[in-house]
């Protein structure tokens, strides 16, 4: 049995990818935990921290729709370039906030940044990941984002309580932008031009395929419906 190495290109790959699904819920619900901060500083009511919590949601689901179209035309690894420097960006500007109007705008751009991070994160995996092996990538890469989801409010509180709630922001912001000097240094996006990769990973890597007729929509619309349905349930109750 091939011995794991997580020294070895692909699962460097896989590790950058899992931290990268740290950050970006890291960074999307500090605000929860700030919001006690920012909302005294800035005399807000319950109705406006509500408004700059739900607004990173809206442009978050445009790029979700249209993140894989943007990662098939532009490669995933400029794709999450871009989307890193984005959201590191908006994160350290949520800090920069000085009212209501500049916290909104912060947030919707930290939908925008981090709303096609998954799909072109999935079409990394497509390449760097073996076909048996996809499903323990997925499960390991959400998992992490699990995990950045329940020690955020735990980190920003520590933050808040040692400097300041804008300091919570600024730190989360250096984290992503240092995530996306790594990633630029250690991926590529077919594995067969990277320096470390090995003949052994690239015998169990897909195959490259040529560009096929079109998106059997009907078909794939009949078997994701029912995951989405109850997926939209799950979101709604939590």
């Amino acid at each position: 049995m091939k011995r794991f190495r997580v020294t070895s290109a692909t699962s460097i790959v896989l590790v950058m990818l899992c931290i990268m699904y740290f950050i970006t819920y890291l960074d999307r619900v500090n605000v929860s935990t700030a919001a006690a901060g920012f909302g005294k500083e800035f005399h807000l009511s319950h109705t406006e921290v509500g408004l700059v919590f739900s607004a990173f949601a809206y442009p978050y689901l445009l790029f979700q729709i249209i993140g894989g179209w943007v990662s098939d035309r532009f490669g995933a690894r400029r794709t999450l370039l871009a989307c890193g420097a984005i959201w590191g960006i908006a994160t350290l500007l949520t800090g920069f906030a000085g009212g209501l109007m500049s916290l909104l705008a912060a947030r919707v751009l930290l939908g925008f940044g981090e709303g096609a991070t998954f799909p072109a994160a999935t079409s990394a995996m497509a390449r760097w990941v073996a076909k048996e092996k996809r499903g323990f990538a997925q499960g390991i890469t959400h998992a992490a984002s699990r995990v950045g989801n329940a020690v955020a409010p735990g980190i920003v509180v520590l933050v808040m309580a040692s400097w300041g709630w804008r300091e919570s922001f600024y730190i989360c912001g250096a984290f992503s932008l240092l995530w996306v000097v790594v990633w630029a240094l250690t991926f590529t996006e077919h594995p067969k031009d990277h320096p470390r990769i090995t003949k052994e990973e690239l015998e169990v890597l897909p195959t490259p395929k040529a560009k096929g007729a079109g998106v059997p929509w009907g078909k794939l619309f009949r078997r994701m419906a029912p995951v989405t349905i109850v997926y939209f349930y799950y979101g709604w109750t939590l």
